[in-house]
């Protein structure tokens, strides 16, 4: 049985770092590859678990966020399983999965973490990781630069995408304006409106 939050705030003040978290299931179902753990490597300390009152401990519970290198990281809780991922729906997509039948719990953290156990994910990405440690630590200067592409194409593709959102939005209020939503435009022209 699953139960709606109605304290949302109560709860995410309890928990370290102020991150939320939403349920979307129970009952873990974890699959183990390859023979165990790796050892923790990493430094960082993931938030203690919520209590049993906000989160049932037969809830399986995964951590999601983003590694130093901008790539998505799902790992479970209890870190029987994790993997790294080039979107943070195919990391959503892999907790959901790996908790089937019964789904899980996401916690979704604002600071940079890890991944402390084997890549059971995208293993191009782990590769590409371990090659950007390389360029940095022998030309930083390159991977500086590389960085500052990547940042100005980020900036690039996302005010592409809200110009293209912004003409849908003006498009389909043309269409309401003159057609009373009967129509759609088919031409790419505006010179083909009807002249009201």
């Amino acid at each position: 049985m699953i139960r709606q939050l109605t304290q949302f705030n109560v709860s995410r003040s309890s928990l370290t770092g102020g991150v939320g978290f939403a349920t979307a299931g129970s009952a873990p179902n974890p699959v183990f590859r390859g023979g165990g753990h790796i050892a923790s490597s990493s430094a960082h300390s993931f938030p203690q678990r919520p209590d049993a009152d906000v989160l049932s401990n037969s809830i399986s519970l995964f951590f999601i966020g983003q590694d130093k290198h901008g790539f998505w990281v799902a790992r479970e809780s209890e870190g029987r399983n994790g993997g790294l991922f080039l979107l943070k729906r195919s990391a959503v997509r892999f907790a959901n999965g790996n908790s089937e039948p019964t789904g899980c719990a996401t916690m979704f953290l604002a600071e940079p973490f890890e991944l402390d156990i084997e890549n059971q994910g995208n293993r191009t990405l782990a590769l590409l990781g371990a090659a950007a440690e390389v360029v940095a630590r022998r030309a930083p200067g390159i991977a500086d630069f590389i960085g500052s592409v990547v940042t100005e194409w980020r900036k690039l593709v996302t005010q592409i995408s809200n110009a293209c959102a912004g003409q849908r939005r003006h498009r389909e209020a043309i269409e309401r304006e003159l057609f009373r939503g009967q129509y759609t435009l088919c031409s790419k022209n505006d010179d083909d409106l009807p002249i009201p």
